[in-house]
C-alpha cells in the first residue's frame, strides 16, 4: 500500500474575527462524545487544486476564511462542517517525507487533560492546547509509534451519533496502521476511556476495535506487509459514497491517484485506497445499512 512515510502539519491560520470559522455543529448540540472523531483537517501546497479534486470527487462545496495570513476553507458535505483545509507551502528537501496528510480530531471533555496523559504513556506532544474562534480548543499529538492526530473539545458540541445512514462526501470510518496494534490500543484507550473490543478472522491478523458510547469509532490494524516494520504509524480516514467504483474512476481524470483498488473488506464493505494530487491519502467506503430478511432493499 502506497501511504505516506511522514507528515506535514499546519494548525490553523489565526482568524480576523472570533466568529470567522464554522462550527462543528450547527446548530448547537452541546454534547461532548469522548473518542468519537467528529473533524478532519488537511495541509496542502495548492488549495484551489484541492477545492476541485474534493469538490468533483465528493460533491463537497467549500467556505473560504479570512485569516491573518495563508489561504484556509472549510468544506461542507450536505450541510455539515467536515474537514478544514489549511494552504501551506510543503518542505522541497524531502517531498516523500512531507507528504500531505489527512488529520482526524477526536473529541475530548479536556484536551489539556489529554495532553498530560499522553506524556506519560510516551506521545509526542507537536502542537500545545489553544484554542480556534468558532472551532474549540485542540491539540496535535503523536502517539508513541508516531501516528498524527488531533484532540478537540468542540465549541458548539458534537455531532450526535445516529443509525440515520450516512451522506455520500460525509466521514464514515478511521483506521489505525500501526507495527504493534495492541500497543496503540492501550494508548488510545488510556487517552479517551475506549472500550477495546479484538476482531480477527481466519484471512487476517487481530484488530482492535475502539468504542465509546455504544459505537464504533475506529479499528486499530496492522501495518500492510509491504511496508517496513519500523515505518510510522498512520490514521486512514474512510469517505462515505454512493459508488467506489464510480468514484475510485474519477481519481486519476481529476489528477490523483488509485493506490488499492476497490475491494471487499473483512466487514463485506467495497473500500478503495486514493490519493489526491497532492498527495494526501484517504479512503473511499460504499457501506449501506444491513437490511432485514425480506425487506426490501
Amino acid at each position: 500500500m502506497a501511504l505516506l512515510l511522514g507528515t506535514s502539519l499546519a494548525v490553523a491560520p489565526h482568524a480576523r474575527a472570533a466568529d470567522t470559522f464554522l462550527p462543528i455543529s450547527a446548530p448547537s448540540t452541546q454534547s461532548v462524545l469522548p473518542g468519537k472523531i467528529v473533524y478532519a483537517q488537511l495541509t496542502i501546497p495548492d488549495l484551489t487544486q484541492a477545492k476541485t479534486f474534493y469538490g468533483t470527487l465528493l460533491g463537497w462545496t467549500f467556505k473560504d476564511i479570512p485569516v491573518s495570513r495563508g489561504r484556509y476553507a472549510q468544506a461542507m458535505a450536505g450541510g455539515r462542517n467536515v474537514a478544514g483545509f489549511v494552504e501551506h507551502p510543503l518542505p522541497s528537501d524531502d517531498e516523500v517525507r512531507h507528504q500531505p496528510l489527512w488529520l482526524p480530531f477526536i473529541s475530548a471533555t479536556d484536551p489539556d487533560a489529554v495532553v498530560q496523559t499522553a506524556k506519560v504513556w510516551g506521545g509526542k506532544i507537536l502542537f500545545k492546547p489553544h484554542d480556534i474562534p468558532g472551532l474549540g480548543r485542540e491539540t496535535i499529538i503523536a502517539d508513541p509509534q508516531g501516528g498524527v492526530f488531533a484532540v478537540i473539545h468542540s465549541g458548539s458540541g458534537d455531532p450526535v451519533d445516529s443509525d440515520t445512514p450516512t451522506a455520500q462526501g460525509e466521514w464514515i470510518w478511521s483506521a489505525l496502521l500501526t507495527d504493534i496494534p495492541v500497543n496503540a490500543a492501550g494508548f488510545y484507550q488510556k487517552l479517551f476511556g475506549y472500550e477495546v473490543q479484538t476482531s480477527q478472522d481466519t484471512s487476517s491478523p487481530l484488530r482492535y476495535l475502539l468504542e465509546s458510547q455504544g459505537y464504533a469509532r475506529a479499528i486499530i490494524n496492522p501495518l500492510p506487509p509491504r511496508l517496513p516494520a519500523n515505518a510510522p504509524a498512520r490514521w486512514m480516514n474512510f469517505v462515505q459514497v454512493d459508488s467506489v467504483g464510480a468514484t475510485a474512476e474519477k481519481v486519476p481524470q481529476l489528477g490523483g491517484k488509485v493506490l488499492v483498488e476497490p475491494h471487499l473488506d473483512h466487514n463485506n464493505c467495497m473500500i478503495a485506497i486514493v490519493a489526491d494530487p497532492a498527495g494526501a491519502v484517504f479512503g473511499i467506503m460504499e457501506w449501506h445499512m444491513p437490511t432485514v430478511a425480506g425487506e426490501a432493499k
